[in-house]
């Protein structure tokens, strides 16, 4: 990704449901969250993304096979934006995916002498 400032938001809302053979007496509309990239924001909605390309976008521009909701803001309960810089893994210095000491000595779950293919080795039943 080549912007290194993102927009990460947390979003409680309304949302539609749809019934059928039921009583609509009892129906209303259900409390959701979603986080995601926010896309885009006016005074009436918000376009976030929750799944998206991690390249730059192409010439055409856009990301046809980005996911996520447009949301009407009068249907938002909670509204959180969260300002993160993204780092890519190998400049993260809290993610060590290689020991910094080498072991050479080889590591077992059972010690030789207790495993259960010992005693058939010998022609034995395993205990």
């Amino acid at each position: 990704m080549t912007e290194t400032n993102v927009t990460l938001v947390y979003v409680r809302y309304l949302d539609h449901v749809l019934f059928s053979r039921c009583s609509p007496l009892i129906m209303k509309p259900q409390i959701r969250e979603t986080i995601g990239w926010l896309v885009y924001e006016c005074n009436d909605f918000i376009t976030l993304s929750w799944d998206r390309d991690a390249e730059p976008p192409t010439l055409k521009g856009g990301d046809s096979k980005a996911s996520g909701l447009v949301l009407l803001k009068s249907d938002m309960l909670e509204f959180k934006k969260l300002e993160a810089q993204a780092l890519p893994l190998q400049k993260n210095s809290y993610w060590h995916l290689n020991s910094a000491t080498t072991n050479s000595k080889p590591e077992y779950a059972l010690r030789p002498t207790e495993r259960k293919t010992q005693n058939k080795q010998k022609g034995e039943t395993a205990t």
